[in-house]
């Protein structure tokens, strides 16, 4: 991001900071309250144009036919690579169908790796975001996402993490909840397992990641770990020591793998029941909605025919109603969402995916489905005045 667009930004766009219950009056109040309920969707940036990509298979070392000529219906409209024009249009979408964050997924470039590059290209979310003039509409967050080949494991790889996170949180539109930033390690369990099961070496990086926050003056965090939606979570459990939060990024219901498609509606139950679940559990659960599943580009049934399983895509009816369900949910479950101060909740979830094309999870207009999902939730949880509509240029 130029030094032009960076003052234009601070210039011309005030920070908006999600608010708890017992905040400032002119805050949102607490969704039990009849108070708002923040939107946020996952934006995987997974998608560039030289090969090998992943249009042509999920190889990030092989080539294969690109499978958009097959699956027609999931090419994006709004750009089919994560470029700087995509994610203007992309942001200008979203905001404007009343989602309110893209809690972005990040990937450490472990210097000198074979996935250096990759995690490069992953990154570009981040970046682009950073320097979209579109940037004010919304929010964004970080997910870092510590897979094994984007994990850090040392001092010295951590350290530079916390450089990039900090440098990144800086922005007036990182999102901040009861006026804390919010950050999420995408696998606890991992971030655990990485750190030899030591949960006193396990606070002790967070902690340097909460001072070199406060180091720039940024105030404090709330630090999510992410679970599975069926990980039951008591006191004594390491991430309830960790973290202020629990999220999911997705889960698929352990059914038996076929070729025939199961509906949609056991998809959604699994998010469903994972709400009565974490209901009371010791520390706060952010709820997640699933777009879909439905990996077939990314399955080879040659190899194995049963590989994964399969999930109808929701139609407009279905996923109303479980846009409907999840915000009645907030009421029935207040100790669901993230933690504020007061000890009140801001009702949140996040929807799985904004472009995770591949495997199904697909928020962003697309040739088969359009402005579909958008359009729901503008009409379910945004006061907002309907747009003109997505571009496809």
């Amino acid at each position: 991001m130029n030094q032009t667009s960076v003052a234009l930004v601070v210039l011309l766009l005030t920070p908006l900071t999600a608010a708890c219950a017992d905040d400032a009056p002119n805050r949102a109040p607490d969704a039990g309250q009849g108070g708002k309920v923040l939107v946020g969707v996952n934006y995987f940036a997974g998608w560039w144009e030289s090969l090998p990509n992943k249009w042509h298979g999920n190889g990030w070392t092989v080539q294969e036919p690109d499978w958009r000529l097959q699956f027609p219906g999931r090419v994006p409209l709004l750009g089919s690579y994560n470029d700087q024009a995509t994610m203007d249009r992309e942001i200008a979408a979203a905001a404007s169908h009343g989602v309110d964050f893209f809690l972005i997924l990040w990937y450490f470039p472990r210097p000198e790796s074979r996935t250096e590059e990759q995690a490069k290209l992953l990154n570009r979310g981040l970046e682009n975001y950073l320097a979209s003039p579109n940037a004010g509409l919304m929010h964004f967050a970080i997910e870092y996402c510590n897979a094994a080949d984007f994990s850090a494991t040392n001092d010295a790889e951590w350290n530079a993490c916390l450089k990039m996170w900090v440098a990144a949180m800086k922005h007036p539109r990182y999102l901040r909840v009861d006026g804390r930033l919010v950050f999420k390690i995408h696998d606890a369990d991992r971030f655990w397992k990485t750190h030899d099961r030591d949960l006193e070496r396990c606070g002790r990086r967070l902690n340097e990641l909460r001072d070199a926050v406060r180091t720039a003056g940024l105030g404090e965090m709330l630090i999510g770990g992410g679970v599975m939606s069926r990980t039951r979570i008591n006191p004594a459990h390491p991430v309830a020591k960790l973290f202020d939060f629990t999220a999911t990024y997705m889960s698929v219901p352990p059914v038996e793998p076929r070729e025939a498609e199961y509906p949609f509606a056991t998809l959604a139950q699994e998010a469903r029941q994972a709400r009565a679940l974490h209901a009371d559990d010791p520390i706060p659960w952010v709820p997640y909605l699933a777009a879909g599943w439905n990996p077939r580009p990314w399955t080879h049934p040659q190899a194995d025919p049963h590989h994964r399983s399969f999930f109808t895509f929701p139609t407009r009816a279905e996923w109303m109603e479980e846009l409907r369900a999840i915000k009645e949910d907030f009421r029935k479950y207040p100790r669901l969402g993230l933690p504020c101060s007061s000890g009140a909740r801001q009702p949140v979830f996040t929807i799985y995916a904004w472009n995770e094309f591949g495997e199904g999870g697909i928020v962003a207009p697309t040739k088969g489905e359009n402005d579909l999902k958008l359009e729901a939730i503008r009409s379910v949880f945004s006061s907002r005045s309907p747009s003109t509509g997505t571009s496809s240029k």
